[in-house]
């Protein structure tokens, strides 16, 4: 095997194909990337079986050929050479030989016999496919994330939902004791099935995130009841989906309130990171409201350190409130929505709470109250 390239676009394809393997799992040689050469380009990729991905780089191939080497360490040495440096791979015995025109080096690598080759979800499986801006997607699942289950006790929960409601390609994610929704308004429809009620693992999901994150123009989703692909200029993402229901939500979300607060984003956000230096081992935070005298007041109490009381600026309409609820996840949520000013709604002390932009009704999050 034997061809040259740009060390940037190799970097690039190895970075994403690294992401893919695991450390812990069955088979060693898991913990490889593939790299293949085909008749004008280079095929690096990578799977753990339950995530894999596939990138194609251009270059002038010499020789044919298929290897398995570490993509964490020729991520490394590929990282320290110059941009737009050309390099020339060539497996020499059991050796990948790396050089340029002042640098060399050798890496070991293991015959790719054994490895499981990817594959893109087949046309003749497909349910259904939609194309949207990567840009756009990205932006959903960087938007909920946070919010899905670190367990996986209940395996549903431990994901992203992604389902198509009219016009809006709908991404959400709940760990039962907050939920993120953001809606992402895409004029392409699907062919086939709607995309409706698929979950995507947690991890893969944040992996799907970070490609996207460097990549432009339009990308395809498709799924059947297994997997899903998604196809970008240059590579090709395939996760497992996550069997189960998510949960019915949109019940959940108020659609009037009994107190509702406008405030800087800024100010709020202070305010919490301000009282949150006092916070008990639940990051336990109480939100008073009294209309009548225009307070609006962010308190946390730690018998063992202290307390510590915000007032914070804002338009408040409604009853009188006191709520307590986790501060932590009021600062993931708040750190999301795109608008200087902020909506939170309230139905009374035992229901949750619904963080809302102003104006801006793309992202919704719900946080559930703490009992004192």
């Amino acid at each position: 095997m034997k061809f040259e390239c740009i060390k940037d676009r190799l970097q690039r394809a190895v970075g994403l194909a690294e992401r893919a393997t695991g450390k812990k799992l069955p088979l060693a040689i898991l913990g490889k990337i593939l790299i293949e050469t085909r008749e004008k380009e280079v095929i690096v990729s990578a799977t753990n079986l339950d995530l894999a991905v596939e990138v194609t780089v251009p270059a002038k191939v010499s020789k044919k050929g298929q290897i398995a080497v570490s993509g964490a360490l020729i991520e490394s040495y590929l990282g320290s050479l110059p941009p737009q440096t050309a390099v020339t791979v060539e497996l020499v015995g059991n050796n990948l030989s790396l050089t340029t025109p002042s640098t060399s080096a050798l890496v070991a690598t293991i015959s790719a016999e054994d490895y499981p080759h990817t594959k893109e979800v087949g046309k003749k499986d497909t349910l259904g496919e939609i194309t949207a801006e990567a840009g756009e997607i990205m932006s959903g699942l960087s938007a909920v994330t946070f919010s899905a289950s670190l367990s996986d006790i209940k395996p549903e929960l431990a994901g992203v939902y992604l389902h198509q409601d009219g016009e809006d390609l709908v991404f959400a994610a709940t760990d039962s004791f907050r939920l993120a929704e953001k809606r992402i308004h895409n004029k392409n429809k699907p062919s086939g099935e709607d995309v409706a009620g698929i979950i995507v693992p947690l991890r893969n999901a944040q992996e799907l995130a970070r490609a996207l994150a460097d990549t432009s123009g339009a990308v395809t989703l498709s799924f059947n009841k297994s997997e899903l692909g998604v196809k970008a200029d240059g590579w090709h993402f395939r996760s497992r989906l996550v069997e189960g229901t998510f949960p019915a939500y949109s019940a959940l979300l108020p659609k009037s309130f009994a107190t509702q607060i406008v405030s800087l984003k800024e100010d709020l956000l202070g305010a919490l990171r301000t009282t949150h230096v006092f916070a008990d081992r639940f990051h336990q935070v109480s939100i008073k409201v009294i209309p009548d005298d225009a307070l609006f007041e962010i308190q946390t109490k730690n018998q063992e350190v202290g307390e510590s009381t915000v007032r914070v600026d804002a338009t408040i309409e409604g009853d009188s409130l006191d709520i307590n609820l986790n501060g932590r996840f009021l600062l993931d949520g708040l750190s999301i929505v795109g608008k200087d000013s902020v909506t939170l709604g309230f139905n009374g002390k035992d229901k949750p709470m619904l963080v809302r932009g102003v104006g801006d009704r793309s992202f919704s999050y719900l946080v559930m109250p703490l009992n004192k």
